[in-house]
């Protein structure tokens, strides 16, 4: 099979472009909306709907194959690169990126990806965006060509064990507090709430809300449904406690007492505002949990953006363990060593990404999931909990049920 061309067009994604920073300094609450000028460079408001450029590799075959350079939420910000335009990303992919397709040697996914990450064009990386929806047409393509799935190209590839049954999952239950958290215990999620705290109000409404999920679990779950309960603050305590590690850990253990018996993980608790300061603030709070007698681990996602941050975060030992958010990692294959580096250094994998993903970038982490076996996977796009927690749920049911034979796997 070869590649004839590559089409690209203008899409959108699974939510919205959110500037953190404007909410998270009081910008005015307005409906969905929020009133003020934007802090982050590339808004042009506060809460905007998010490009994405869709990609169509078409192959000699008359196949086509699709890959989505999606971005994240809370884009641009913690280190990740500006905003894509999406007209540049098209002029790209239908001109080198095309050309370069029709010359690939499909022989393996990890090479070429490779080639994708290290390419540069007029002097300029790709757009991380843009690795991102090759990387999907690249593994889609030798997928294709070998007659298997996408878990199994990987797990070939990085020698990696497939999974006999599908991975934990994160429901993201977005700003709905209440009817979302009904749908994840109702679903048995293993983890939840992943709840969108961005206003610093909401810091101040969160430890009663542990205290009802906890009394929620036990009133409508199943005998035995015992989750562990996962909060994002995205470093909004730094702007009530700065870096006071007692007030810190004070209000982290209201919030863990108040979730009890249910474990607690907390993602990005504070923010330092630049990698190095963010890691070792992040493992001087942990130690001071730890001292404490917490149970509470830490996830690192701010200041965490490349293959290269990720090993760093692992090196110092700063976390329990570490978002891989997908989209800003780039290429799908950055991903994958990512994940491998975690493990190798003991560092759990929280396999995230976005709910400004796409159906097709969520299909592809399902396989991706599938190879790396993380703690908890993140079910996406959206934020309505239903909609992402069925799209990779079942896409990881039937690629188990078509690769447990080949694998000698039980079905």
């Amino acid at each position: 099979m070869k590649i004839s061309g590559l089409m690209a067009t203008e899409g959108i994604g699974g939510y919205y472009w959110r500037d953190q920073e404007a909410i998270a300094r009081g910008a005015e609450r307005d409906g969905f909306l929020y009133r003020g000028t934007p802090l982050t460079p590339g808004f042009t408001s506060i809460i905007q709907v998010s490009s994405t450029v869709l990609l169509t590799a078409q192959a000699d075959d008359g196949r086509e194959i699709h890959g989505d350079c999606a971005t994240v939420n809370h884009a641009f910000r913690s280190g990740r690169q500006q905003a894509p335009i999406a007209a540049e990303l098209i002029a790209q992919a239908e001109g080198p990126l095309s050309a370069w397709l029709r010359r690939w040697d499909i022989s393996s996914f990890r090479a070429a990806a490779r080639q994708i990450d290290e390419m540069s064009i007029d002097g300029h990386r790709l757009h991380m965006a843009l690795r991102y929806g090759m990387s999907q047409i690249l593994l889609q393509y030798v997928a294709a060509d070998r007659r298997l799935t996408m878990a199994e190209v990987l797990a070939a590839e990085y020698g990696l064990a497939l999974a006999s049954k599908p991975c934990d999952l994160l429901g993201s239950c977005g700003g709905n507090w209440y009817e979302n958290i009904d749908k994840a215990i109702l679903r048995e999620l293993p983890y939840f709430p992943q709840t969108a705290m961005v206003r610093l109000d909401q810091l101040d409404a969160l430890p009663e809300y542990a205290g009802w999920i906890s009394k929620r679990v036990q009133e409508i779950g199943a005998p035995g449904f015992f989750p562990t309960l996962h909060y994002d603050l995205h470093g909004l305590l730094s702007e009530r406690v700065g870096e006071d590690l007692d007030a810190a850990v004070s209000y982290l253990k209201r919030v863990e007492d108040a979730s009890g018996p249910y474990p607690v993980l907390f993602e990005d608790p504070l923010d330092a505002g630049a990698r190095e300061p963010q890691v070792r603030l992040m493992g001087r709070l942990r130690d001071a949990l730890q001292r404490s007698g917490s149970r509470i681990r830490l996830i690192a996602d701010e200041w965490c953006n490349t293959r290269e941050d990720v090993a760093y975060f692992v090196e110092e030992g700063c976390c329990d363990l570490i978002q891989i958010k997908m989209p800003d990692l780039g290429g799908v294959d950055n991903t994958v060593e990512a994940c491998m580096s975690c493990k190798d250094g003991g560092v759990g994998v929280y396999l995230g990404g976005s709910c400004n993903e796409t159906d097709i970038s969520a299909r592809v982490a399902a396989h991706v999931a599938l190879a790396v076996q993380p703690v908890e996977f993140l079910g996406k796009p959206g934020l309505g909990l239903d909609e992402g927690v069925m799209i990779v749920t079942n896409e990881m049911a039937r690629t188990i049920r078509s690769y447990s034979e080949r694998q000698g796997l039980a079905p």
